[in-house]
């Protein structure tokens, strides 16, 4: 009886990253499994000049080749093969195009972590980081030719960050990086993100440094910009490290009820709903990211009223991450139990 209940509620769920955008989930089933990789061409060219979206058709074309042919360990070499993913082929056949470079080096990293895998670096073994190492290595050689294709296109430099932060780069590379990606897009999403994540103290950071960042990107944002998301963002990392690392003993609902106390905190949660979701602006590209993330804030402090909006504006569409962070290793019965909570509440308002 249980487990047909669970079935039920999690055919309400949609993981697919992309999400609700019919063209770009045409295109990586068609590039994956269609052996057509004409509709994701079609797509990412359609993109040029609008950069969030663009960083989001990279990043979700990119993510379609792991755990395919692509991203499989040769057992003799102990190498992935690093041509035979769609994206591989793609870039091969067309050495000049910009779009096709920035979708391998991507992919690439995406190859790179799924031979890492997500968790803690002292549970990684060596030769996962040597190979590890050498995916990561290659697709900054081909970011920098995407970069020297298209020298005003932010997207290579975002690229480069991750890659930075992933690589563990000296700070005045990484700030140089940054200079010229804000250069191109002052208020590039994804650019943001990947910066936050290099202040994060999992990535050698700090509190300070992650919020600090944050919040003066959030008070200088225009009302509607996604960015002023990026203080819960923090919040999020800020409660992973405290219920994993530095206080490893405490529940999750520990966690939840320190966040809730804290009148920062939930001041940027406010902000987050004023001057993000609450505007006209619209959706942009990566709006139900986004929202997921401010839908696991309310939820984790147990805002469930005000959760309740969020919910219904992110509908089937769970993001693995944050709802993973809560304990979950998927992160489906986390989000489940919080939108059931989301929707009790509003019932009763």
């Amino acid at each position: 009886m249980i487990s047909t209940v669970w079935r039920l509620l999690t055919r309400q769920i949609d993981t697919n990253p992309a999400q609700d955008d019919a063209v770009l989930r045409e295109a990586c089933t068609q590039a994956r499994y269609g052996s057509d990789d004409g509709p994701a061409r079609a797509a990412l060219a359609a993109t040029r000049g609008d950069h969030d979206r663009r960083a989001r058709y990279v990043r979700v074309l990119a993510e379609s080749t792991a755990g395919g042919l692509g991203s499989r360990i040769d057992r003799t070499t102990g190498r992935v093969d690093t041509t035979a993913a769609w994206t591989d082929r793609w870039a091969a056949r067309t050495p000049t195009n910009p779009d096709a470079q920035l979708v391998r080096a991507r992919s690439l990293m995406a190859r790179a972590w799924e031979v890492r895998g997500g968790d803690w670096a002292a549970t990684v073994r060596p030769e996962q980081w040597a190979e590890f190492g050498r995916l990561l290595h290659l697709a900054e050689q081909v970011n920098d030719v995407a970069m020297r294709l298209a020298p005003e296109d932010p997207t290579p430099w975002a690229i480069r960050l991750d890659l930075m932060v992933d690589q563990s780069a000296p700070p005045e590379d990484v700030e140089e990086t940054w200079r010229e990606l804000i250069r191109r897009d002052p208020w590039h999403r994804e650019g943001h993100v990947q910066k936050l994540t290099y202040h994060c103290r999992k990535w050698g950071g700090s509190h300070e440094a992650m919020f600090g960042f944050a919040r003066s990107v959030a008070a200088t944002a225009p009302a509607g910009s996604p960015l002023h998301v990026l203080p819960v963002r923090a919040a999020a990392e800020w409660a992973l490290w405290e219920q994993e690392r530095e206080t490893p003993g405490a529940t999750a609902e520990e966690i939840g009820q320190r966040w809730q106390q804290d009148p920062v905190l939930q001041s940027d949660l406010d902000n987050a709903l004023e001057q993000w979701f609450r505007q006209p602006a619209g959706r942009h590209a990566d709006w139900l990211n986004d929202l997921n993330f401010l839908a696991y804030g309310l939820a984790r402090t147990g805002r469930d009223a005000d959760a309740a909006p969020v919910f219904a504006s992110i509908g089937r569409y769970v993001t693995g991450v944050p709802w993973a962070w809560w304990g979950d290793t998927r992160g489906d019965a986390a989000f489940i139990r919080a939108r059931r909570r989301a929707r009790a509440a509003s019932s009763r308002a």
